[in-house]
């Protein structure tokens, strides 16, 4: 019986682990997470990695805005349709896609 129940409590854990925390999103009044459904779930324009084209985007300006960390290195943040991106200043890589936000 003890088995049983470690069993489940093990498998509860997982089923609401880290894949569920991705997709969770705070709603602003409540504090309480909202789980998106995948239909509804944007796909980031660029992945980790890919060249940012910064010459065509604003550079973020007002972090405060967004409730981000301000910029400690060789790296800026742009956004692009419903993400914001860490890239690198020197090759304009992605290092980072930082957040969903609405447009």
């Amino acid at each position: 019986m003890f088995r049983a129940i470690c069993l489940s409590v093990a498998l509860a854990t997982l089923s609401f682990g880290p894949a569920g925390a991705q997709n969770c999103r705070i709603h602003k009044l409540t504090g309480k997470c909202i789980n998106v459904p995948a239909s509804q779930q944007v796909k980031p324009d660029f992945d980790v990695g890919d060249e940012f084209p910064v010459y065509e985007r604003s550079m973020l300006m007002n972090i405060d805005r967004y409730g981000l960390a301000p910029v400690n290195g060789s790296w800026r943040y742009y956004k692009s349709g419903y993400h914001i991106y860490k890239v690198d200043v020197d090759t304009s890589r992605v290092l980072e896609i930082v957040k969903t936000v609405r447009k």
